[in-house]
């Protein structure tokens, strides 16, 4: 069963340290989490999985077209990889973020 956190304002500008919660991101205690980005009207931009969130992060912001108009995250904690994966390809399926590309709507 995931443990969902409520959502919270996020500032894609922050140093990279500071972009999860200790948390989100548990240095020493292995997790997965699924997390949604949303933008400022609270829209659904993005959703994904990772096991480290502080090194995974830092990778959207180098890359994603999205990033810059992150407001807001919401993180879910998984107990293992493959229910954070099946969450993710349902969450996609159904909620229909605007940039995700992958898990649409019979994709991968």
């Amino acid at each position: 069963m995931a443990v969902t956190q409520r959502l919270r304002a996020f500032d894609p500008y922050a140093p990279s340290r500071e972009l999860a919660t200790d948390e989100e991101s548990p240095r020493l205690a292995p997790i997965t989490v699924l997390y949604r980005f949303y933008g400022a009207n609270k829209q659904l931009l993005y959703i994904g999985v990772t096991g480290q969130p502080r090194e995974r992060w830092p990778a959207h912001r180098r890359k994603a077209a999205w990033w810059s108009l992150a407001a807001y995250v919401a993180v879910e904690i998984h107990p293992t990889e493959w229910q954070a994966l099946n969450a993710e390809r349902a969450a996609i399926k159904t909620e229909n973020p605007q940039f995700n590309k992958r898990s649409r709507k019979g994709g991968k």
